[in-house]
């Protein structure tokens, strides 16, 4: 997986390059992030954080693609996706991880069964 980018079909919102929200992010659909987050992101679907793009908090959604940063915690209820250059300061706990070589993940990981999801 020697790449920089996730291209995957999703559904929801885009935040380009050079583009910063300052605040937390909720949203029921996916997030596509190459630009910055300062504040915390809830997603009910897939969340893709491309290289450059950065959360600056905790993330929560039910699948992760990385290839940039997350300073915070990350909670992810199936499947994590960790490019090489994917950074994650602080703990992952996620159901389960394909990860490259030159990923990271600071402060622990931990693989804990899917769960029931209450809608």
């Amino acid at each position: 997986m020697n790449q920089e980018r996730f291209d995957i079909e999703y559904e929801g919102n885009r935040i380009l390059e050079n583009t910063r929200i300052d605040g937390n992010l909720k949203t029921d659909k996916s997030v596509y992030l190459d630009g910055m987050i300062q504040g915390n992101v809830h997603a009910g679907k897939l969340v893709i954080i491309n290289k450059g793009g950065k959360v600056d908090g905790d993330v929560d959604c039910d699948e992760l693609y990385i290839n940039g940063t997350i300073t915070g915690n990350v909670c992810v209820a199936c499947k994590t996706v960790m490019g090489g250059d994917a950074v994650i300061e602080g703990g992952l706990i996620t159901d389960t991880l394909e990860i490259t070589l030159g990923a990271t993940i600071r402060k622990g990981l931990k693989l804990k069964k899917r769960r029931n999801k209450l809608r």
